[in-house]
């Protein structure tokens, strides 16, 4: 696992030649020989409210930055119109750890929920989701994952199943929808191994085997916030992300049944048309703005630039899904001095699209 504290900020200097910075004036005094500034990752929610009185339903993607799966998922249904009922749809709650494809850029962020340092990148994102469900407060809360192995054959695999802390929680029903869920969903599936079971981790028991849920999200909405909340597993072993999101999307639907959500288009519908949702018509493009100059880059390119060059990204034309990274650095950081060059791949979620580099000359 990945460790921020340990984590070096400056990496390549002497190849690149990369220095974070936090005030332009400082970095040219230093020697820094141009700036290059990022728009900071956003927090993507939607509440998607029905004409039709129904449940409410927070949707939780993206905690585990390479498991596409589940925020591919979220994604399709933040543009979906909702009937009956509400959404609420966090897609990509770490963001910086899905442009990386990373399980957690900055450590296990499902880790941090009971305790997090407000010098640990993740922060922000902690505390902003936390807050998101007190102030909601949602009938259930889903948060949607893909894990390893397939649970139906392996007991300690984590890959298609429906994750509950207990069976009942403070008169908290968890283990009958989850239940409910299971049955319907297994029933279309022929497979043994992709069938999806319930597993209790029992994490409020004093003798659970599973003592590092306490500090999950599903524990902390249960203990802190009264709230609903099971956790939604794919397999990574799954043929493909079309397989990944289908089974996302069929386990959504029964919980959306019993809690009385309906879309538009339907669920099904979705599914049958996933490819196009999966694969959107779209064209990507980069708006950045070099020393006052607006350029459009939609390809690799390389900008030689002058000594004193401060550079922005001003905005990205794709998906939700669309931005740039470095990793010639410490990714989380949006604005970098450079004494020579630096490399930022401009990425649909994990696919990079195209790479633009900075050479200073």
């Amino acid at each position: 696992m990945e460790n921020y504290r340990r984590r070096k900020f400056i990496k390549l200097l002497g190849a690149g030649g990369v220095l974070s910075l936090l005030k332009t004036g400082e970095a040219f005094a230093g020697g820094v020989n141009a700036v290059i500034e990022l728009p900071p990752l956003p927090f993507q929610e939607s509440l998607i409210t029905g004409k039709e009185r129904g449940g409410r339903v927070l949707i939780v993607g993206g905690i585990h930055g390479n498991e596409p799966g589940a925020y591919k998922a979220a994604e399709i249904l933040r543009h979906l119109k909702v009937k009956r009922g509400e959404l609420l749809i966090a897609p990509r709650t770490n963001f910086v750890s899905i442009l990386t494809n990373r399980r957690g850029y900055n450590g296990d962020m499902n880790r941090k929920f009971a305790r997090i340092s407000t010098k640990d990148p993740d922060y922000p994102k902690v505390k902003k989701l936390k807050e998101l469900i007190k102030s909601y407060k949602p009938d259930l809360l889903l948060t949607l994952h893909d894990g390893f192995g397939f649970h139906s054959v392996n007991p300690k695999a984590w890959g298609q199943c429906i994750v509950i802390d207990e069976e009942v929680y403070n008169g908290i029903e968890l283990g009958k929808q989850a239940k409910a869920v299971s049955k319907a969903v297994s029933f279309l599936i022929k497979k043994r191994e992709w069938k999806i079971p319930v597993y209790n981790t029992h994490t409020f028991h004093e003798r659970t085997k599973h003592p590092e849920q306490r500090k999950s999200l599903t524990y902390f909405c249960l203990k802190e916030c009264s709230v609903p909340a099971i956790c939604l597993e794919v397999s990574k072993q799954l043929p493909d992300l079309y397989h990944k999101v289908k089974f996302h999307l069929l386990m959504i639907r029964e919980f959306f049944k019993l809690h009385g959500v309906e879309t538009e288009p339907s669920i099904d519908t979705v599914i049958k048309n996933l490819n196009e949702f999966l694969e959107p018509k779209v064209s990507y493009g980069a708006q950045l703005l070099i020393n006052g100059r607006r350029v459009e880059v939609s390809s690799d390119k390389t900008f030689k630039i002058p000594k004193g060059s401060t550079v922005k990204f001003l905005s990205f034309h794709g998906t939700d899904g669309t931005n740039a990274i470095t990793e010639d650095i410490n990714a989380n950081l949006r604005k970098v001095g450079i004494r020579r060059r630096i490399a930022f791949d401009v990425k649909d979620d994990f696919r990079k699209l195209f790479t633009v580099r900075f050479v200073v000359g």
